[in-house]
């Protein structure tokens, strides 16, 4: 397993074979073009995917390193009788404790697209003909119907546990993934809140659904993107935010980098410098080149070792790739986007949680900033919980797919305690 991506690897050798497996990819082996074992010293190199590991012998395992283009990173094998799996133990499996239906919606959105999205609508399964009902709004990336990383599938976890606590939810594939078209060329997160409430439109109208309990709820982006849908549709009785941004997205990816800093024990001197170069680089204009970026970049580690500035990943090899990444048409809209425009418009209560080791979405300034614009809102924070809602020791994000657990029980009933409590 590397040390810091969590990146799981499975070796199998023999006498005269060398086999390399990612489980968590596919149980095929990898084609490993070249491998040698002398002495206390493995090498394997896989050139389709540039990949290449030595390792050394020590004691029942093997440690050492793997590179993979840029990449370099620490690794180490334990023996093992069997090839890697994930465990997700609560992940539901039929017969599932509600009724499935399909809910589409089709429509052009304002930039002109035609687009068709799908989901799934889970009905408790009891006598009432109507239910409370939460649409569920998925965090940033394309993501399917049940919110699935890692094998992880949060949204289905909790529309279970919802279910059986008579609530229905509407889960569904964001645009371009699964059942879902639509174009995604200069698609951002206003654009994706146009989806959200195409849904929301789409589901008011099912037949299962109390009209009068009727609300919106996301993770991360999709908590944001719920209080956007609020504040301008009365259809929405309640808002669940879940892991959701308060602040603007500039300053949630400051806080960003220095929790994740931070929680890999890189000093508070270090984070801060980390911190103001990401910032700055945050402010450069579309117009700005690759050299404007390695300028930042130069001005920010100046006067630091080479170590220091690797342990905050900062070099300027690495000004086109983040140039890539930040001047993207989402990204540009995301960190200029500010919840307070739409938190001070929701009239409708609001629940908004955030784990207290969350490193992508920091919970007390995200939580104080809520309370600020949305004074009525219903703030939480939940102890040891990372940002996907799973115990966690540091809340990196490393740590997401090896932990068992998909979605804390006590942040569900939290959910759910919260919908049937509330009066219309």
């Amino acid at each position: 397993m590397s040390q810091k991506t969590g990146l799981v690897l499975c070796i199998h050798l023999t006498d005269t074979v060398a086999q390399l497996y990612s489980p968590l990819q596919t149980q095929e082996p990898m084609a490993v073009s070249a491998w040698s074992l002398r002495g206390d010293t493995l090498r394997i190199e896989c050139k389709s995917i540039g990949f290449k590991t030595v390792l050394t012998r020590n004691g029942d395992g093997w440690q050492g390193y793997w590179k993979q283009g840029i990449m370099k990173e620490n690794i180490s094998f334990l023996p093992a009788d069997t090839l890697y799996q994930l465990r997700r133990p609560q992940t539901p499996v039929p017969p599932y404790r509600f009724v499935e239906e399909t809910i589409t919606a089709d429509y052009t959105d304002s930039q002109g697209n035609a687009v068709h999205l799908e989901g799934t609508l889970s009905v408790p399964r009891g006598s009432a003909s109507r239910y409370p009902c939460l649409v569920l709004v998925s965090g940033s990336g394309q993501q399917n119907r049940d919110e699935e990383i890692m094998q992880h599938k949060p949204f289905l976890v909790l529309a279970d546990y919802l279910a059986s606590r008579g609530i229905a939810v509407l889960r569904y594939d964001d645009r371009g993934v699964g059942a879902s078209t639509g174009s995604l060329d200069s698609a951002d997160t206003r654009l994706f809140a146009e989806d959200a409430e195409a849904m929301l439109r789409a589901v008011r109208k099912n037949k299962h659904v109390d009209k009068k309990r009727l609300g919106i709820g996301g993770h991360s982006e999709g908590g944001a993107i719920a209080p956007m849908v609020a504040a301008g549709n009365k259809d929405v009785r309640f808002v669940v935010m879940l892991a959701g941004q308060g602040c603007t997205g500039l300053d949630v990816m400051v806080q960003q980098n220095e929790a994740l800093f931070r929680s890999r024990g890189v000093s508070e001197r270090l984070c801060a410098v980390r911190c103001d170069c990401m910032r700055e680089l945050m402010r450069l204009p579309h117009s700005s080149t690759v050299k404007d970026y390695q300028r930042v970049i130069q001005n920010g580690i100046e006067g630091l070792t080479k170590e220091e500035a690797d342990s905050i990943e900062l070099k300027k090899g690495m000004a086109y790739a983040l140039k890539q990444q930040l001047d993207t048409r989402w990204m540009r809209c995301f960190l200029a986007l500010d919840p307070a425009e739409y938190l001070s418009k929701v009239k409708c209560p609001l629940l908004a949680l955030n784990g207290t080791k969350d490193c992508q979405v920091v919970a007390e300034p995200n939580l104080a900033r809520v309370r600020e614009f949305c004074p009525t809102a219903d703030c939480r924070a939940m102890a040891g919980l990372n940002h996907l809602f799973q115990h966690s020791a540091t809340g990196d994000a490393a740590e997401y797919m090896l932990i068992e657990e998909t979605f804390a029980p006590e942040a569900m009933k939290v959910v759910a305690d919260w919908i049937l409590g509330l009066t219309f």
